[in-house]
């Protein structure tokens, strides 16, 4: 009986810990009741600026003075005004970039070598952040290497929405471990869409120009929930205190104006976005030196303050990324800051609350974004039927940022009209307005291939 007894021990405890070690991490945040109760009780509050403050009217634009830049000289703006406009935005907008994972390990999922109909090779990794502390984070990364390159491509580096296997017509790709918000449903469930909006990554195209691409879900990395922090990557470099929402921290301490939350959802993912690169460099098929961050809306967001934070990414590319992102916040047109910020305050840092009602107080503003990505190379992408997003405030913000460039000798958007629908401009920094609703779409990358051609075949491959 004894001998029983170890013997269905000794199998079955194996499979218990073997369920634990596959799952590795849980994609659900914590408290999820009470932040669904504080989200409820600011609704109304949030709604209420929706009514009062979005317009589409260009003529409701109020008049508007943009901080101005004060370099003369590329050593002012690279020693003096660069690292000071970098911490202004982590202080006021983004929050605080943690330094990168003392290691970066990955483990092979699955490999094909046939993939997208023989054009590719496709690697499905987990990544492994470690940090000497014993805090640990880790992702899946799916990957699409050209099959017949003669040497390691460029790499297109972004996050998805809806999970790896999503955007891809291959059906045997894993399916992600995210879980995302259902709001009709009242619950979290996993992320299960297949082969679904295929243009937004445009996988087979960006093969057959010669490209790698590499794409993560933004679920994983951190939830975009307001308790979301809670198991981020940011969970390695700070303590639960410093993860709280404004309403978990006590009123005194509040008050006392002794508590800004020091970190973002829209960090998070530009750590994600860091941390998927990392990995890269450990990728042979690939030349990780020859990086293209993109991101499309809030995810554009995401990797305009990757390209910001992060300057081996050679070149950024924001897609329709609006208030927030690319967009003048001073302009007040479509999806405004303060709207943004109160309908949506878990993507900033807890000190914006004090400016976005009265955002011409904020010492920054875009322009001064995308003049960070300089002297590398940028491109913004628009809508026609996107005026949520402001698309006079993205291209306006570009123009205003070429300046920058130019101190480099280099030439950015050199007009101040913006072009006619379907067409690209610029040189080092490109800009282009689809005809179209918000989205991501295989016209916009044909945008991008042709902009990325330019912008790689300047630089000789690594070795």
């Amino acid at each position: 009986m004894k001998n029983t007894r170890l013997c269905w021990c000794l199998t079955v405890l194996p499979l218990l810990a073997g369920c634990s070690l596959f799952q590795e991490k849980t994609c659900l945040p914590p408290d999820e009741k009470r932040a669904e109760l504080a989200k409820q009780y600011t609704y109304p509050y949030s709604e209420a600026l929706w009514y009062k403050h979005y317009h589409k009217d260009e003529s409701k634009v109020p008049p508007y003075t943009l901080p101005l830049f004060q370099s003369t000289s590329v050593r002012d703006w690279e020693e003096v005004e660069r690292p000071r406009i970098l911490d202004q935005f982590k202080e006021y907008m983004y929050g605080k970039m943690p330094p990168h994972a003392d290691k970066t390990e990955l483990k092979l999922l699955a490999r094909k070598d046939d993939a997208l109909d023989g054009l590719a090779i496709r690697k499905e990794y987990r990544v492994y952040c470690r940090m000497k502390n014993g805090r640990t984070f880790n992702y899946d990364l799916l990957l699409y290497v050209p099959k017949n390159a003669k040497t390691p491509p460029p790499v297109f580096i972004g996050l998805n929405f809806s999970g790896n296997q999503s955007n891809t017509p291959e059906k045997d790709v894993r399916m992600s471990r995210a879980m995302y918000r259902n709001y009709k449903a009242g619950k979290f469930m996993p992320v299960k869409s297949r082969a679904v909006n295929l243009g937004a990554w445009n996988y087979k195209e960006t093969i057959k120009r010669g490209y790698a691409v590499a794409s993560a879900c933004y679920w994983e990395i951190c939830p975009d929930y307001m308790t979301g922090l809670k198991i981020s990557p940011f969970t390695m470099f700070y303590d639960a205190a410093d993860l709280r929402m404004d309403y978990e921290v006590p009123k005194a301490e509040s008050k006392a104006c002794k508590w800004y939350r020091p970190v973002s959802m829209i960090g998070a993912w530009a750590w994600g976005l860091s941390s998927m690169l990392d990995a890269l460099e450990k990728e042979p098929l690939v030349d990780a030196t020859r990086a293209a961050v993109f991101g499309h809306s809030r995810l554009g967001k995401a990797a305009l303050w990757a390209g910001a934070c992060d300057t081996r990414f050679k070149l950024v590319i924001s897609n329709n990324s609006g208030c927030g992102g690319a967009a003048l916040s001073r302009r007040k047109f479509g999806e405004t800051m303060e709207i943004t910020y109160w309908d949506q305050r878990n993507w900033y840092c807890g000190k914006l609350g004090a400016y976005a009602g009265h955002i011409e107080e904020l010492p920054i503003d875009q322009h001064m974004l995308l003049a960070l990505i300089a002297p590398r190379a940028l491109y913004v992408a628009s809508a026609t039927q996107d005026l949520n997003a402001d698309p006079k405030g993205e291209f306006l913000a570009a123009a205003e940022a070429s300046q920058i460039w130019r101190l480099y000798g280099l030439r950015g958007l050199e007009t101040s009209t913006m072009p006619p629908p379907d067409r690209s401009i610029g040189e080092q920094v490109g800009y282009h307005i689809r005809t179209g609703k918000h989205a991501i779409t295989a016209q916009d990358w044909e945008h991008y291939y042709r902009f990325a051609d330019k912008v790689f075949k300047r630089e000789k491959p690594a070795k």
